[in-house]
């Protein structure tokens, strides 16, 4: 996998030398937007809803099965060591 990348950034790397243009970025003309922004903040919103219903699923797993009987402390074995 790595003998393909290296051969693809190496052509790449050959076409642009051949072309002979080289392109900075201008500093003044290349900012993020507002588009940018806004996928930053959907993507923060929708990690906060996945992290909201994890935390909700995860409370519902600790409670015991419908029919199921919990373990009391009364139910326990005794403890043997004494």
């Amino acid at each position: 996998m790595y003998d393909i990348t290296s051969s693809v950034l190496d052509a790449a790397g050959a076409v642009l030398a051949a072309s002979g243009e080289r392109r900075e970025l201008d500093p003044d003309i290349v900012k993020p937007g507002w588009v940018a922004l806004g996928i930053f903040l959907a993507m923060a919103v929708a990690l906060a809803l996945l992290m909201w219903s994890f935390a909700r699923i995860s409370r519902r797993a600790r409670e015991p099965w419908e029919g199921e009987e919990t373990e009391t402390s009364s139910d326990a074995p005794a403890d043997r060591d004494a």
